[in-house]
């Protein structure tokens, strides 16, 4: 049996590598900001195609990265892509050193039900655990936060 530990998020959530194939570009028209606090513009690409845009950001200095706002084209929604982009986001994340987490003030439901899987599947650890706003400007939305750390960090720990 396979530790868990030694896995990266990707193959305990796709072990058969049946999700599509997603790739993250920074946005070539949009302005890459400096400062210790980076949120990229990111197109969203299934080979050639773009799927949808993302806004990827990196805190430098803490070493965090998380989604602050993914959008898929409609019509490729529920088939796996949303699921596919949180994975090639954390493999950018893990590349630099960096522990993707939750972003600081709400989950959407597609987001809250992304993490729920990470969580499930002993990818994420929960930090605070996903409660459902029940009114309100944020209604239907999600409070709670989880994160998923490089390998390296987790090895450090343990």
């Amino acid at each position: 049996m396979t530790d868990k530990n030694t896995l990266t998020p990707r193959q305990i959530i796709d072990p058969n590598g049946t999700l599509p194939e997603v790739s993250l570009v920074l946005d070539p028209d949009e302005r890459v900001p400096g400062g210790s606090l980076r949120p990229n513009s990111m197109l969203i690409m299934s080979g050639n195609t773009q799927i949808g845009k993302a806004t990827l950001t990196e805190e430098l200095k803490r070493k965090f990265a998380w989604f602050n706002g993914v959008s898929i084209n409609e019509e490729l929604r529920g088939k796996g892509y949303g699921m596919a982009t949180y994975l090639a986001a954390i493999e950018h994340a893990h590349a630099n050193g960096e522990t993707f987490r939750t972003h600081d003030w709400t989950q959407t439901e597609a987001a809250a039900k992304v993490w729920t899987r990470f969580i499930d599947n002993g990818v994420a650890e929960v930090i605070e655990p996903f409660v459902r706003i029940s009114e309100g400007v944020n209604e239907g939305k999600y409070l709670g936060h989880a994160q998923i750390r490089p390998q390296e960090l987790i090895a450090s720990i343990n």
